[in-house]
C-alpha cells in the first residue's frame, strides 16, 4: 500500500512540476530558414524541381542540401553568427561533367529574440539582400526576393527561376 501511495504521489509532483517553458515544443517558432522555391524561367507560374541539387557551404566543404533533391522546395539555414552566408548551389551534383555551380551569397543583419526558458533565443533576420553573377550562361536565370525579412518559414522568401 505505501509502495502504490509513493507511486502515485511521485507521478503527481512529476507531471505537475513542469510548466510550459520547461519544453521547447515542436510548434514553438525558432530561428527560420529561408524558404526558396524553384520556377521555371519560361513559364513564371510554373514550379520546376532542380536536377541533383547539391548546396554546399563556401567556406568548407560541409553540404546543406543532400545530393539527389528533387523538390521545387527547400529550407536553407542561414549563418545565426555572422551576417552572411554564402554557398555552392550545385546542379547536377553527381554529374562531373554536366554540373553546374554557381556562388550565391546572403547578406543580413540579426537580431535575437527570446523565445522560452527551454527554446531560448532565435534568430530573425533582416534587410535580406543577395549577390549572385547570373549571365546568359547561368543555370540560375533570374530571382525574386519576395521579402528582406525572415521571421517565420510560413511563407515564401526568395523565388529562383532557372
Amino acid at each position: 500500500m505505501r509502495v502504490a501511495l509513493v507511486v502515485v504521489m511521485s507521478v503527481f509532483f512529476l507531471g505537475t512540476s513542469c510548466t510550459k517553458d520547461d519544453l521547447c515544443s515542436g510548434e514553438t517558432p525558432t530561428t527560420p530558414l529561408l524558404q526558396v522555391e524553384f520556377r521555371d524561367y519560361l513559364d513564371r507560374d510554373a514550379l520546376k524541381p532542380v536536377t541533383d541539387l547539391s548546396i554546399n557551404l563556401l567556406d568548407n566543404d560541409t553540404t546543406i542540401v543532400q545530393n539527389g533533391l528533387n523538390e521545387s522546395l527547400l529550407s536553407l539555414p542561414l549563418d545565426s553568427e555572422a551576417d552572411q552566408s554564402a554557398f555552392y548551389w550545385i546542379k547536377n551534383a553527381s554529374d562531373t561533367i554536366n554540373r553546374e555551380v554557381m556562388t550565391v551569397s546572403f547578406f543580413y543583419q540579426r537580431s535575437e529574440q527570446f523565445v522560452n526558458r527551454a527554446c531560448g533565443f532565435k534568430t530573425q533576420y533582416t534587410n535580406l539582400a543577395i549577390d549572385i553573377e547570373i549571365n546568359a550562361l547561368s543555370w540560375i536565370q533570374d530571382l525574386d526576393l519576395l521579402t528582406p525579412n525572415l521571421e517565420d518559414e510560413d511563407q515564401i522568401h526568395l523565388i529562383i527561376y532557372h
